[in-house]
Protein backbone atom coordinates (compact mmCIF):
# COMPACT_ATOMS: atom_id res chain seq x y z
CA UNK A 1 0.00 0.00 0.00
CA UNK A 2 1.38 3.82 -0.93
CA UNK A 3 1.25 5.25 2.70
CA UNK A 4 0.88 9.02 2.89
CA UNK A 5 0.88 11.50 5.54
CA UNK A 6 -2.73 12.62 4.64
CA UNK A 7 -5.69 12.13 2.54
CA UNK A 8 -7.90 14.94 1.47
CA UNK A 9 -11.55 14.45 0.16
CA UNK A 10 -12.79 17.60 -1.90
CA UNK A 11 -10.76 19.58 -4.24
CA UNK A 12 -12.41 22.71 -3.74
CA UNK A 13 -11.31 25.79 -2.00
CA UNK A 14 -11.36 24.72 0.85
CA UNK A 15 -9.02 21.40 0.09
CA UNK A 16 -6.64 22.61 -1.79
CA UNK A 17 -5.97 25.27 0.77
CA UNK A 18 -5.25 22.11 3.06
CA UNK A 19 -3.15 20.46 0.70
CA UNK A 20 -0.99 23.62 -0.52
CA UNK A 21 0.15 24.30 3.48
CA UNK A 22 0.65 20.49 4.58
CA UNK A 23 2.56 20.39 1.38
CA UNK A 24 4.54 23.43 2.48
CA UNK A 25 5.08 21.59 5.80
CA UNK A 26 7.02 18.93 3.99
CA UNK A 27 4.17 16.53 4.72
CA UNK A 28 3.05 13.82 2.02
CA UNK A 29 -0.82 14.55 0.64
CA UNK A 30 -3.65 12.55 -1.78
CA UNK A 31 -6.33 14.49 -2.87
CA UNK A 32 -9.73 12.81 -4.05
CA UNK A 33 -12.01 14.56 -5.83
CA UNK A 34 -15.00 13.65 -8.04
CA UNK A 35 -14.59 16.28 -10.94
CA UNK A 36 -17.72 17.89 -10.86
CA UNK A 37 -17.20 20.77 -13.27
CA UNK A 38 -20.39 23.11 -11.00
CA UNK A 39 -19.17 23.63 -7.97
CA UNK A 40 -19.27 26.69 -5.64
CA UNK A 41 -15.93 26.93 -5.43
CA UNK A 42 -15.26 26.60 -9.54
CA UNK A 43 -18.19 29.19 -9.99
CA UNK A 44 -17.34 31.86 -7.56
CA UNK A 45 -16.47 35.16 -8.07
CA UNK A 46 -13.93 35.03 -5.78
CA UNK A 47 -14.17 38.68 -5.08
CA UNK A 48 -12.27 39.78 -1.56
CA UNK A 49 -12.69 43.07 0.19
CA UNK A 50 -11.78 45.53 2.95
CA UNK A 51 -15.29 46.35 3.32
CA UNK A 52 -17.84 43.78 3.40
CA UNK A 53 -21.86 43.44 4.02
CA UNK A 54 -24.69 45.23 4.20
CA UNK A 55 -23.80 47.66 6.63
CA UNK A 56 -20.28 48.13 4.69
CA UNK A 57 -18.03 47.63 7.77
CA UNK A 58 -14.17 47.21 8.41
CA UNK A 59 -13.53 44.03 10.49
CA UNK A 60 -9.94 44.24 11.40
CA UNK A 61 -9.85 40.09 12.16
CA UNK A 62 -11.36 39.26 9.03
CA UNK A 63 -8.91 41.75 6.95
CA UNK A 64 -5.79 40.64 8.92
CA UNK A 65 -6.76 36.56 7.49
CA UNK A 66 -7.64 38.49 4.10
CA UNK A 67 -3.66 39.66 4.47
CA UNK A 68 -2.78 36.12 4.78
CA UNK A 69 -4.72 34.80 1.76
CA UNK A 70 -3.09 37.15 0.13
CA UNK A 71 0.50 35.88 0.90
CA UNK A 72 -0.83 32.65 0.71
CA UNK A 73 -1.71 33.05 -3.29
CA UNK A 74 1.37 34.98 -4.42
CA UNK A 75 3.07 31.94 -2.61
CA UNK A 76 1.21 29.71 -4.99
CA UNK A 77 1.15 31.55 -8.39
CA UNK A 78 4.91 31.35 -7.72
CA UNK A 79 4.99 27.33 -7.31
CA UNK A 80 2.60 27.18 -10.15
CA UNK A 81 3.61 29.33 -12.60
CA UNK A 82 0.08 31.27 -13.22
CA UNK A 83 -1.71 34.73 -12.04
CA UNK A 84 -5.06 34.06 -10.87
CA UNK A 85 -4.92 37.10 -8.01
CA UNK A 86 -6.12 40.27 -9.33
CA UNK A 87 -5.52 43.21 -6.86
CA UNK A 88 -7.85 46.22 -8.04
CA UNK A 89 -10.03 48.41 -6.21
CA UNK A 90 -14.00 48.05 -6.18
CA UNK A 91 -15.96 50.70 -7.34
CA UNK A 92 -19.76 50.71 -5.10
CA UNK A 93 -22.56 52.43 -6.89
CA UNK A 94 -25.13 54.12 -4.66
CA UNK A 95 -28.67 52.93 -5.67
CA UNK A 96 -30.04 55.73 -3.92
CA UNK A 97 -29.21 58.82 -1.78
CA UNK A 98 -30.06 57.77 1.32
CA UNK A 99 -27.37 54.50 1.11
CA UNK A 100 -24.87 57.52 -0.08
CA UNK A 101 -25.56 59.91 2.49
CA UNK A 102 -24.95 56.71 5.32
CA UNK A 103 -22.11 55.93 3.62
CA UNK A 104 -20.65 59.00 4.10
CA UNK A 105 -21.78 59.63 7.65
CA UNK A 106 -18.87 55.98 8.02
CA UNK A 107 -16.22 58.38 6.11
CA UNK A 108 -15.96 59.87 10.15
CA UNK A 109 -14.65 56.78 10.61
CA UNK A 110 -11.02 56.28 10.68
CA UNK A 111 -11.01 52.75 9.87
CA UNK A 112 -13.62 53.27 6.99
CA UNK A 113 -12.00 56.01 5.76
CA UNK A 114 -8.73 54.31 5.56
CA UNK A 115 -10.34 51.61 2.80
CA UNK A 116 -11.93 53.76 1.00
CA UNK A 117 -12.16 56.90 -1.23
CA UNK A 118 -15.01 59.36 -2.63
CA UNK A 119 -14.99 58.58 -6.35
CA UNK A 120 -16.76 62.08 -8.10
CA UNK A 121 -15.64 60.66 -11.44
CA UNK A 122 -18.17 59.14 -13.79
CA UNK A 123 -17.43 55.72 -15.45
CA UNK A 124 -18.12 55.80 -19.28
CA UNK A 125 -21.93 53.95 -19.80
CA UNK A 126 -21.84 53.02 -16.27
CA UNK A 127 -25.27 54.13 -14.45
CA UNK A 128 -23.95 56.02 -11.21
CA UNK A 129 -26.50 58.43 -10.57
CA UNK A 130 -26.17 58.79 -6.91
CA UNK A 131 -22.25 58.44 -6.93
CA UNK A 132 -19.65 56.03 -5.67
CA UNK A 133 -16.84 55.08 -3.73
CA UNK A 134 -13.85 53.06 -4.07
CA UNK A 135 -12.95 50.26 -1.40
CA UNK A 136 -9.18 50.18 -1.51
CA UNK A 137 -7.17 46.72 -0.88
CA UNK A 138 -9.88 44.48 -2.80
CA UNK A 139 -9.90 42.46 -5.78
CA UNK A 140 -10.85 38.94 -7.40
CA UNK A 141 -9.09 35.35 -7.66
CA UNK A 142 -9.32 33.41 -10.75
CA UNK A 143 -10.82 30.56 -9.13
CA UNK A 144 -11.20 28.02 -11.72
CA UNK A 145 -8.01 28.78 -12.99
CA UNK A 146 -6.08 28.24 -9.39
CA UNK A 147 -7.69 25.83 -9.19
CA UNK A 148 -7.43 23.65 -12.32
CA UNK A 149 -3.55 24.64 -12.16
CA UNK A 150 -3.32 23.23 -8.58
CA UNK A 151 -5.46 19.93 -9.67
CA UNK A 152 -2.32 19.48 -13.27
CA UNK A 153 0.41 20.31 -10.38
CA UNK A 154 -1.00 17.66 -8.06
CA UNK A 155 -1.67 14.63 -10.67
CA UNK A 156 2.00 15.45 -12.22
CA UNK A 157 3.13 14.24 -8.16
CA UNK A 158 0.86 11.71 -8.49
CA UNK A 159 -1.43 13.21 -5.52
CA UNK A 160 -4.52 13.62 -7.35
CA UNK A 161 -6.95 10.68 -7.85
CA UNK A 162 -10.40 11.72 -9.81
CA UNK A 163 -12.88 9.43 -8.00
CA UNK A 164 -16.18 9.80 -5.70
CA UNK A 165 -15.14 8.82 -2.46
CA UNK A 166 -17.11 5.57 -0.71
CA UNK A 167 -17.21 6.20 3.20
CA UNK A 168 -18.04 2.56 3.70
CA UNK A 169 -14.63 1.95 2.36
CA UNK A 170 -13.08 3.65 4.77
CA UNK A 171 -10.74 1.64 7.43
CA UNK A 172 -9.79 2.69 10.50
CA UNK A 173 -7.34 0.66 12.31
CA UNK A 174 -6.03 1.99 15.35
CA UNK A 175 -4.65 5.54 14.33
CA UNK A 176 -4.16 4.33 10.74
CA UNK A 177 -6.61 4.82 8.26
CA UNK A 178 -6.86 2.70 5.04
CA UNK A 179 -8.32 3.52 1.66
CA UNK A 180 -8.29 1.45 -1.53
CA UNK A 181 -4.25 1.23 -2.21
CA UNK A 182 -3.63 4.34 0.75
CA UNK A 183 -2.38 4.08 4.33
CA UNK A 184 -2.50 7.14 6.00
CA UNK A 185 -2.06 9.06 9.25
CA UNK A 186 -4.45 11.62 8.68
CA UNK A 187 -8.27 12.19 6.61
CA UNK A 188 -9.61 15.75 6.08
CA UNK A 189 -13.24 16.26 4.92
CA UNK A 190 -13.83 19.47 2.45
CA UNK A 191 -16.71 18.74 1.16
CA UNK A 192 -18.70 21.53 0.27
CA UNK A 193 -22.42 21.23 0.75
CA UNK A 194 -22.01 17.26 0.21
CA UNK A 195 -21.04 17.03 3.61
CA UNK A 196 -24.47 15.99 4.20
CA UNK A 197 -23.28 12.24 3.09
CA UNK A 198 -20.79 12.74 6.00
CA UNK A 199 -21.33 9.63 8.81
CA UNK A 200 -18.47 10.70 10.48
CA UNK A 201 -19.70 14.31 11.42
CA UNK A 202 -22.99 13.52 11.56
CA UNK A 203 -23.73 16.65 14.36
CA UNK A 204 -21.90 19.45 12.15
CA UNK A 205 -24.73 21.29 10.05
CA UNK A 206 -24.61 22.63 6.73
CA UNK A 207 -26.96 24.85 5.34
CA UNK A 208 -27.23 24.84 1.34
CA UNK A 209 -27.20 28.61 -0.55
CA UNK A 210 -28.06 28.43 -4.17
CA UNK A 211 -26.41 30.47 -5.77
CA UNK A 212 -26.51 31.83 -9.83
CA UNK A 213 -23.66 33.70 -12.03
CA UNK A 214 -23.58 34.56 -15.59
CA UNK A 215 -20.95 35.44 -17.81
CA UNK A 216 -21.59 38.34 -20.51
CA UNK A 217 -19.91 40.22 -23.43
CA UNK A 218 -20.15 43.58 -23.60
CA UNK A 219 -18.47 46.27 -25.86
CA UNK A 220 -16.86 48.16 -23.17
CA UNK A 221 -15.52 45.85 -21.50
CA UNK A 222 -11.80 47.09 -21.86
CA UNK A 223 -13.17 50.52 -19.52
CA UNK A 224 -15.05 48.67 -16.79
CA UNK A 225 -13.90 48.62 -13.48
CA UNK A 226 -15.45 46.06 -10.50
CA UNK A 227 -18.74 47.45 -9.75
CA UNK A 228 -20.86 46.66 -7.10
CA UNK A 229 -24.38 47.87 -6.79
CA UNK A 230 -27.11 46.49 -4.68
CA UNK A 231 -25.61 43.24 -4.22
CA UNK A 232 -24.79 42.72 -7.59
CA UNK A 233 -21.07 42.63 -8.65
CA UNK A 234 -19.53 42.84 -11.87
CA UNK A 235 -15.96 41.62 -12.12
CA UNK A 236 -14.13 42.13 -15.96
CA UNK A 237 -12.03 38.89 -16.57
CA UNK A 238 -9.31 38.90 -18.68
CA UNK A 239 -10.91 36.73 -21.51
CA UNK A 240 -13.09 40.16 -22.63
CA UNK A 241 -16.17 39.16 -20.47
CA UNK A 242 -17.34 40.38 -17.41
CA UNK A 243 -18.85 37.74 -15.14
CA UNK A 244 -22.15 38.89 -12.89
CA UNK A 245 -23.93 37.42 -9.89
CA UNK A 246 -25.23 36.71 -7.60
CA UNK A 247 -28.39 35.07 -6.21
CA UNK A 248 -28.92 33.22 -2.74
CA UNK A 249 -31.46 31.06 -2.39
CA UNK A 250 -31.03 29.74 1.36
CA UNK A 251 -31.78 26.09 2.76
CA UNK A 252 -31.56 25.24 -1.02
CA UNK A 253 -29.44 21.91 -2.26
CA UNK A 254 -31.24 22.29 -6.05
CA UNK A 255 -28.78 22.45 -8.69
CA UNK A 256 -30.69 22.37 -11.22
CA UNK A 257 -30.24 25.62 -13.53
CA UNK A 258 -33.29 27.65 -13.50
CA UNK A 259 -34.16 30.85 -16.12
CA UNK A 260 -35.14 32.22 -12.71
CA UNK A 261 -31.99 32.77 -11.66
CA UNK A 262 -30.07 33.84 -14.48
CA UNK A 263 -33.56 36.92 -15.40
CA UNK A 264 -32.54 38.09 -11.75
CA UNK A 265 -29.41 38.68 -12.56
CA UNK A 266 -29.51 39.86 -15.52
CA UNK A 267 -32.20 42.97 -14.09
CA UNK A 268 -29.42 43.91 -11.56
CA UNK A 269 -27.09 44.01 -14.62
CA UNK A 270 -29.60 46.31 -16.68
CA UNK A 271 -29.38 48.65 -13.89
CA UNK A 272 -25.58 48.65 -13.87
CA UNK A 273 -24.81 49.09 -17.60
CA UNK A 274 -26.23 51.47 -20.00
CA UNK A 275 -25.44 49.83 -23.19
CA UNK A 276 -26.15 46.49 -24.33
CA UNK A 277 -24.73 42.62 -23.44
CA UNK A 278 -24.83 39.15 -24.21
CA UNK A 279 -25.25 36.65 -21.89
CA UNK A 280 -22.88 33.57 -23.21
CA UNK A 281 -23.07 31.45 -20.41
CA UNK A 282 -25.47 30.72 -16.96
CA UNK A 283 -23.79 29.06 -13.98
CA UNK A 284 -25.21 27.66 -10.34
CA UNK A 285 -23.60 25.71 -7.58
CA UNK A 286 -24.89 25.23 -3.97
CA UNK A 287 -22.35 27.21 -1.58
CA UNK A 288 -21.39 25.64 2.20
CA UNK A 289 -22.61 27.72 4.84
CA UNK A 290 -23.68 27.63 8.74
CA UNK A 291 -26.68 28.80 10.62
CA UNK A 292 -23.91 31.46 12.68
CA UNK A 293 -21.56 31.66 9.48
CA UNK A 294 -19.00 30.05 11.65
CA UNK A 295 -16.14 28.08 9.49
CA UNK A 296 -16.36 24.52 10.39
CA UNK A 297 -12.05 23.68 11.23
CA UNK A 298 -12.35 21.13 13.51
CA UNK A 299 -10.95 17.77 14.78
CA UNK A 300 -13.19 14.57 15.14
CA UNK A 301 -13.48 13.90 19.04
CA UNK A 302 -13.19 10.34 18.86
CA UNK A 303 -10.88 9.67 15.52
CA UNK A 304 -7.79 12.21 16.73
CA UNK A 305 -6.55 12.01 13.07
CA UNK A 306 -9.48 13.07 11.89
CA UNK A 307 -10.49 16.30 10.38
CA UNK A 308 -13.23 18.45 8.40
CA UNK A 309 -12.52 21.97 7.03
CA UNK A 310 -16.46 23.38 5.50
CA UNK A 311 -18.50 26.32 5.99
CA UNK A 312 -16.57 28.59 4.22
CA UNK A 313 -20.01 30.54 2.85
CA UNK A 314 -19.52 34.25 0.61
CA UNK A 315 -15.97 34.65 2.43
CA UNK A 316 -14.45 31.37 1.45
CA UNK A 317 -11.91 33.02 -0.48
CA UNK A 318 -10.39 34.75 2.48
CA UNK A 319 -10.93 32.20 5.26
CA UNK A 320 -9.76 29.43 3.32
CA UNK A 321 -6.10 29.67 3.29
CA UNK A 322 -6.39 30.69 7.16
CA UNK A 323 -8.18 27.71 8.39
CA UNK A 324 -7.16 25.19 6.46
CA UNK A 325 -3.18 26.21 7.87
CA UNK A 326 -4.65 26.18 11.15
CA UNK A 327 -5.64 22.49 10.22
CA UNK A 328 -2.31 21.70 8.70
CA UNK A 329 -0.92 23.26 11.81
CA UNK A 330 -2.67 21.06 14.30
CA UNK A 331 -1.67 17.55 11.49
CA UNK A 332 2.06 18.90 12.02
CA UNK A 333 2.42 19.84 16.11
CA UNK A 334 -0.31 16.39 16.98
CA UNK A 335 -2.24 19.30 19.28
CA UNK A 336 -5.10 21.90 19.76
CA UNK A 337 -4.58 25.10 19.31
CA UNK A 338 -6.29 27.72 19.55
CA UNK A 339 -7.88 29.98 16.74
Amino acid sequence: MKKINSLIIGQGIAGSMVAFHLQQKGLSVMVIDAGKKNTASRIAAGMFSSISGKRKTFDEAMYSKQKFAIDTFRQMEKLLGVEFLHEENIHHLFYSENEKAETLLRMHDENFSAQTELNTSSIENIKQEHGAIEIKNSGWIDCALMLDSYRNYLSASHCFSMADFKYDELEIKNEVFCYGDFEFTNIIFCEGYQKQKNPFFENENIVPCKGDMITLKYANHGNLKILKRNGCFLIPTNDETVKAGSTYLWNNDNEQLLPSGRSEIKNKVNDILSDEFEIINHQTAIRPTTKNREVIAKQHSEYKNMFMLNGLGTKGIIQAPYFANYISELIERKKIIAI
